[in-house]
């Protein structure tokens, strides 16, 4: 062996590091190429979806254009009784981060008796 060899330089433990931080960063470019994505009207983009090690997520989300309206789709992987292989899913207004659009009352804690 060529003591001069770059290989030779990186243990086993580094080599893995890198491909997980390549494996990453090609995540990252292809989340960041699917929002830059533009849906024209009538159209629905579905991309895999990374599960992240839970089975519940769907495997393929993405949206859609209907009537100006834009529109969140999320698609399982689906086996019938028949054995025949199909997707099932789910079309819903856009995940809006969590906030609500609850306006409540005007009265503040302070206000409250208790």
């Amino acid at each position: 062996m060529n003591s001069n060899d770059p290989s030779l330089m990186y243990t086993e433990e580094d080599m893995l590091m890198a491909e997980d931080e390549a494996a990453q960063l090609l995540h990252h470019n292809n989340m960041e190429a699917i929002m830059a994505y533009e849906i024209e009207e009538g159209q629905v983009s579905v991309f895999v979806n990374d599960k992240d090690g839970n089975d519940k997520r769907p495997d393929y989300t993405g949206k859609g254009l209907f009537n100006g309206q834009e529109f969140q789709i999320s698609l399982w992987k689906t086996t019938s009784k028949n054995g025949l292989d199909y997707m099932s899913g789910k079309v819903q207004k856009p995940y809006n981060g969590g906030s609500s659009s609850y306006t409540g009352s005007s009265e503040s804690l302070e206000d409250v008796p208790f």
